[in-house]
């Protein structure tokens, strides 16, 4: 194991930190530790150091690797990495090692987030801080954050080692380290959460400005436990530790306390303006696009996100100047899931191990094999582009159609990585203001109120008595779904179709929020999620959109309907239908990748302090 705590610390880093505890007026250069805790500042400069592996997210995600969703290495999506054996390409191909994890090589950074936490818990009591107030709440804060980093370490890799002694910047005797299961550190997490909520110094949100956003509150807190419940009771994780009882119990408590302090699903439509092409029309859509901010102005949704992010340049379709990659590109399977506006699954599986032979919903009325992204989810329209969709966002200007036929402008290639590779882009968090010089997209988010209701949902499903939801997990459901005005699912259902109901309700609603890489492993399905195909148009027809004077879309049509071409006009395209193609077959759905290797060298150092073992089962 290395030793994460160095004896001069660079604290004019740590107190660079745009959120945070605020400290002014603070050195520079660096200091030895005795130092630290006997200026509140320094104390000040080193919890905010120990907020340093949370805030600082590649690319607008807590996971997101070179630029790339981690969806990518889900059934939801496949990145055009493949190109060029990317790091999403290589997990899905099952070339990750004990030397070599790809995709979420996260073990040095939250171990040494843990020993920055446990070093300051460890000297909060005795360091020279004025009012008490702010050492209780310090205190609560690096509980906090080494509940958050346990939480990731632990979805990661299962159960890690529980360190929690470390009081200064010595050597640590790693001798005494032993395994722990994924309960026994989640009980931790528990304990550690609720000094958050015991402790009156700390508030239901960071503070008033964007200078405290993201720092641990009692929302937060809840979040944390919400999550950890729900995954030690899921069937991965479950070792008697946390039933689903206790699961349901604990994520109606989170939900409870953030709904009841002014924590809201946001519900705010964008302004239509009277613009007949607007995309962004849906609070859904919207609320991506929104920046969040420590008061809950701008939006009351958002518990914790970290960073915005830039998906015009790196995830979606070619559209704008200064586009680099197609990125991460939604698959049939994710456009499958979602259900028509009545309601309905409109496929409800395959009838080949390639994915080519849907099996149709014969109640699914609405849907249309012809037009398939007619009365659909909203949801649907607000996070993939499809053939056809419109690129617009907000702005009353003409903008392009996104086409992935053959020969159009955003047409499926399986080798140009500027194109997609399912006949999908990703529509989420995108705003086509973006540019070189300013990039305006939306805001990734860690935690946010629907995560609760659906966490408590699964888990008061889960623990109930009998073969029937409960309805108060329905209800939960249900409130998920009227924000984008889909109806209501009945109460009375059985609990495995329930079941069935939350776990599709997840993949839509975090589509692309880093949750499905996690869900399909804590649920043990990871072995029917390797197939992944796209779509494309057949019987394409080209011609051309006629605009008025004022620049909008005049559609002028003979006396059979038929749209008349204008020369000078946008291009547009019809089909008279689509078809599925195979894009991949993941390799890395075998059980040792349920978890993700211990790196190498910990695991071998930890073996020889210890003689025991710590990597996981397959690697």
């Amino acid at each position: 194991m290395k030793k994460y705590i160095r004896t001069i610390l660079p604290l004019a880093v740590a107190f660079a930190m745009a959120s945070c505890t605020e400290i002014t007026d603070y050195p520079d250069g660096s200091i030895n530790f005795d130092e630290v805790f006997q200026s509140e500042k320094l104390t000040a400069g080193w919890l905010n150091n120990c907020y340093l592996p949370m805030t600082q997210a590649t690319f607008g995600s807590a996971y997101g690797v070179n630029k790339s969703f981690l969806d990518a290495a889900t059934d939801n999506a496949h990145d055009v990495d493949d190109v060029e054996g990317g790091s999403m390409s290589q997990w899905n191909n099952g070339l990750a090692t004990i030397s070599n994890n790809p995709l979420l090589d996260k073990w040095e950074a939250y171990y040494a987030g843990i020993a920055n936490c446990n070093i300051f818990i460890n000297n909060i009591d005795n360091a020279y801080v004025l009012e008490e107030g702010n050492r209780a709440r310090y205190r609560a804060e690096a509980y906090g954050l080494r509940a958050y980093y346990y939480l990731q370490l632990i979805k990661i890799y299962g159960g890690v080692p529980l360190i929690l002694d470390q009081k200064d910047d010595s050597e640590y005797d790693y001798s005494k380290v032993r395994p722990a299961t994924f309960g026994q550190v989640v009980k931790q997490i528990l304990a550690d959460c609720q000094e958050v909520l015991d402790c009156d110094n700390v508030d239901w949100r960071s503070g008033t400005n964007d200078s405290e956003l993201n720092r641990i509150n009692k929302a937060i807190a809840s979040a944390i436990m919400s999550e950890a419940a729900l995954y030690a009771a899921s069937p991965l994780n479950n070792d008697g530790t946390v039933t689903w009882e206790d699961a349901a119990e604990i994520c109606k408590a989170a939900l409870d306390g953030c709904t009841a302090n002014g924590y809201a699903l946001f519900t705010q439509k964008p302004s239509s303006a009277g613009n007949e092409n607007l995309i962004s029309w849906c609070a859904y859509d919207n609320l991506f696009q929104k920046k969040p901010d420590a008061a809950g102005a701008n939006e009351k949704e958002t518990i914790l996100g970290i960073s915005q992010c830039n998906v015009w340049q790196y995830n979606t379709a070619p559209i704008l100047a200064g586009h680099l990659r197609a990125g991460s590109c939604p698959s049939q399977e994710l456009i499958d899931c979602y259900e028509t506006t009545d309601g309905k699954q409109p496929i409800l599986g395959y009838a080949d191990a390639d994915h080519l032979q849907p099996i149709i919903n014969p109640e699914a009325t609405l849907y249309d094999e012809a037009n398939p992204y007619a009365n659909r989810d909203p949801r649907l329209k607000a996070t993939v582009y499809y053939n056809g969709a419109q690129a617009h966002l907000q702005e009353d200007r003409p903008l392009p159609l996104i086409y992935t036929g053959e020969g159009a402008s955003f047409g499926v290639s399986q080798t140009n990585i500027l194109y997609t590779r399912t006949g999908y882009y990703l529509h989420k968090y995108f705003d086509i203001t973006s540019s070189r010089t300013a990039n305006q997209d939306g805001y990734y988010r860690v935690y946010r109120l629907a995560e609760l209701y659906l966490n408590y949902a699964e888990a008061a499903n889960e623990a109930a008595q009998g073969g029937t939801a409960p309805d108060e997990a329905v209800n939960a459901v249900n409130t998920v779904r009227a924000r984008v005005g889909m109806p209501a699912i009945a109460k009375g259902m059985g609990k495995d179709d329930f079941r069935a109901r939350v776990r599709n309700e997840r993949r839509i609603e975090f589509a692309f929020e880093d949750h499905r890489f996690f869900d399909v492993r804590r649920w043990k399905i990871l072995d029917q999620t390797q197939t992944i195909t796209g779509m494309r148009p057949v019987g394409e027809t080209v011609g051309k959109y006629a605009y008025n004077s004022n620049g909008a879309y005049n559609f002028d049509r003979d006396e059979n309907g038929n749209m008349i071409p204008d020369p000078e006009g946008k291009e547009y395209r019809t089909c008279t239908g689509y078809e599925r193609f195979s894009v991949s077959r993941h390799t890395a759905v075998a059980d040792k990748f349920l978890r993700c290797p211990v790196p190498g060298k910990e695991a071998t150092a930890l073996e020889m302090a210890t003689g025991l073992k710590f990597q996981n089962p397959g690697w």
